[in-house]
């Protein structure tokens, strides 16, 4: 049942570490990973998971793995639990994940394991018996969001790679690298997975489902501007409730929303976080900014605008938006009644504020499935600002445009010399020589000042001195060498899909 506690008598868990390789970096925070999630699952005041039912692979062969999940698998009836962690690796020609194990080479895929080979194991274990109803997969390494869809192509998942009856729950997205911090105790999504089990969730109920556990997960990553983590929840398995919560609310459901929601789940305003004094050379620290509330319909609906606030000069401030506004964001605008003129069919119908191109591949109020995440695109100057102001009312203060020097200073982040070498070395930029496609924003890190998407994923729309529109920032596909280019649209209603805008507002 739903909302129930896995009962750990009839569930199994198997926990892969792989922190020692012959050809790859060691990872040594692995092995105390795989250590302290064996012994929380075994704490009655987590879970209770007996030794017995609990298999933990160091070192393992990959032999070794797939017997071990295959029998755990087989012998669940409850819930069957799948943790790896080590180095992912990405077959060259199918771009399917792949586990290392101690012996895995960078360049030989076919050394490592295939994740597809345990995803059809939990499929169906034990030559076709009836699987676990429940299922948890758990992978920290890098490109570990392959396992939730495989590659995107025009905003479809390839199908067939998901877990039926699964919750997926991954360190990174399909094109980023996990995070192993230096001197740390645990790898960083493992880690902060561990620092909730152990602490608990204040305001949540007594069960954590692993849904609220993810949004748990991705606030506190989000807060220390580390890799993003990724989940599949399928046919509503993101209400398993594997674990205890230590810090649990008595007497409140599984589902309920934290305390003072109003019935919705409370949002968890990411922290404004300031460059370390290594990474600013010049000019002032951001300040953190009061965000306001948002309010969640269902998974596709959006947030408001994030801003985050930047010292211009010691004494003037700007907020700027910290990603750029999405899909969803920007249907809630035309969904509202007063924008009725600026739905696709109409918009471009009177053609005084857009061209042909506008919104682009929506349908109505729709837009291309899975897309509510990613900037929007193919929308003009025009539009844009109709976006800032309508937001800002219903906020309750003044947003709009960015001007280019505010743009130029919060992309600097108070650095010196040439400062957009170092987002690319450090695989913040999402441009023709890294992903290649329009991703999801929060997808790659943000820059020093904790502001996303600055350079690539989309050109952003500012304004110069005279409010004339001007793209900063180059996209997807733009080469390295264009990223910093200043370019003037060739009208003011011109809508491309690579040019998508963030809000801004005065302090």
């Amino acid at each position: 049942m739903a909302g129930a506690l896995s009962d750990p008598s009839r569930s199994r868990a198997v926990l892969i570490g792989t922190d020692a390789y012959t050809e790859l970096d060691d990872i040594p925070a692995v092995a105390n990973n795989v250590g302290r999630l064996r012994e929380l699952l075994g704490d009655p005041a987590v879970w209770g998971l007996a030794d017995e039912r609990c298999s933990v692979l160091r070192q393992p062969s990959r032999q070794t793995v797939l017997d071990t999940v295959f029998d755990a698998a087989a012998e669940a009836t409850d819930t069957m639990v799948l943790y790896y962690a080590g180095h992912g690796l990405v077959h060259p020609q199918s771009g399917e994940l792949h586990l290392a194990l101690p012996g895995s080479h960078p360049d030989r895929p076919h050394t490592a394991l295939r994740y597809e080979e345990l995803r059809s194991i939990l499929l169906s274990p034990a030559g076709g018996r009836p699987s676990a109803r429940r299922k948890v997969v758990i992978l920290d390494c890098c490109w570990s969001g392959l396992a939730l869809g495989g590659l995107m192509h025009g905003g479809d998942l390839v199908p067939g790679v998901a877990v039926e009856g699964a919750f997926v729950l991954t360190a990174t997205a399909g094109t980023r690298q996990a995070l192993a911090p230096p001197g740390e105790t645990y790898t960083a999504f493992t880690g902060e997975l561990i620092r909730l089990l152990d602490d608990g969730v204040p305001g949540r109920p007594a069960l954590l489902t692993m849904s609220a556990l993810f949004e748990e997960l991705t606030a506190a990553l989000l807060a220390k501007s580390r890799p993003q983590p990724q989940q599949s929840n399928r046919n509503s398995a993101g209400r398993i409730c594997l674990f205890r919560n230590r810090a649990g609310v008595a007497g409140a459901g599984a589902d309920a929303p934290r305390a003072g929601g109003g019935g919705a789940p409370e949002a968890v305003a990411p922290q404004v976080v300031a460059p370390r004094a290594t990474e600013r050379a010049e000019g002032p620290a951001p300040r953190t900014a009061p965000l306001p509330p948002v309010a969640v319909a269902d998974e596709e609906e959006p947030s408001w605008p994030e801003l985050a606030t930047v010292a211009l000069t010691e004494t003037r401030t700007v907020r700027l938006g910290r990603y750029p506004v999405t899909h969803a964001q920007f249907r809630a605008f035309l969904r509202d009644p007063d924008n009725a003129h600026w739905r696709p069919e109409a918009a471009r119908a009177a053609g005084t504020h857009v061209d042909d191109n506008y919104l682009r591949g929506w349908r109505g109020l729709d837009f291309p499935v899975g897309r509510g995440g990613h900037p929007v695109v193919a929308v003009s100057f025009p539009a844009a600002r109709a976006y800032t102001a309508w937001a800002g009312r219903r906020l309750g203060t003044a947003l709009r445009l960015p001007a280019v020097a505010e743009w130029a200073l919060a992309a600097r982040a108070g650095r010196s010399g040439e400062w957009w070498r170092e987002d690319i070395a450090a695989g913040r930029v999402n441009f023709r020589g890294s992903h290649a496609a329009l991703a999801p924003v929060g997808e790659f890190p943000p820059n020093p000042y904790n502001i996303g998407d600055l350079l690539g994923n989309v050109w952003d729309i500012c304004v110069d001195d005279t409010g004339a529109p001007v793209l900063r920032g180059g996209a997807y596909d733009t080469p390295a060498a264009r990223l910093r280019e200043e370019l003037s649209p060739r009208s003011p209603v011109e809508c491309r899909g690579n040019v998508g805008f963030r809000c801004a507002g005065d302090s």
